[in-house]
């Protein structure tokens, strides 16, 4: 296997474990352990982000048709996500921390990537 791609699927791995470990600290932290509908948002909020997060970085870079199929990806799966959170009324302070964790994590991957050279 190519270097390149290690350190891409690496550098991928890295940030899906970083969100999951961040957004678990924010389960514990914020409540809604006992909560079995929250619990649920929590693990589909947390698959949602980990899917298209991989789906979407497995395309960055190479050629022009990645590059699009990447900017069109990021697009829907940034979209979905948002949308997911602003929808949630149970957590009117809460929603904006894990939309806040996603984006931080989506452009720290974005922009280890580009520094690496992976465009």
């Amino acid at each position: 296997m190519n270097t390149t791609i290690r350190n891409k699927i690496i550098s991928i791995i890295i940030g899906i474990f970083a969100y999951i470990v961040i957004a678990n600290i924010f389960h514990i932290l914020l409540g809604g352990k006992n909560d079995i509908a929250l619990g649920i948002l929590y693990i589909y909020s947390d698959i949602l982000y980990a899917t298209g997060f991989t789906i979407t970085f497995l395309f960055y870079g190479y050629n022009k048709m990645y590059k699009i199929l990447h900017a069109t990806l990021s697009i829907i799966f940034l979209l979905i996500y948002l949308y997911y959170w602003l929808i949630v009324t149970e957590l009117p302070y809460e929603r904006f921390l894990y939309i806040g964790l996603g984006l931080l994590i989506y452009l720290g991957e974005t922009g280890y990537l580009k520094h690496c050279g992976h465009h």
